[in-house]
């Protein structure tokens, strides 16, 4: 007997959606959802705005000093976020 390969709902949503703007806005949703549990709740709490767009993933925050400290950490928070997803989606950060 053969066993299915299971798939979580998200995957599943993905694969039906295809490249329809429903299935644009579920990316956004996972990214955004990605960065908060990749920075923590701290930094999550002083980002004021996220865009995702064509794998650019740009963050405006109410902190310099907290916006100076995660350019030097920008690389290891991409790949954290992109660890979270599952997938390389964010190809870049910005910080504003």
């Amino acid at each position: 007997m053969e066993r299915k390969k299971f798939s979580t709902i998200g995957d599943a949503l993905e694969r039906c959606l295809g490249n329809t703007p429903l299935a644009e806005g579920l990316r956004y949703s996972r990214v955004c959802d990605a960065w908060d549990a990749a920075v923590g709740d701290a930094i999550a709490h002083v980002t004021l705005a996220k865009e995702f767009e064509n794998g650019t993933l740009t963050v405006r925050l109410s902190s310099s000093v907290v916006r100076m400290h995660l350019e030097m950490s920008k690389e290891d928070i991409r790949a954290r976020i992109n660890e979270q997803l599952g997938e390389t989606l964010v190809k870049s950060l910005i910080f504003r």
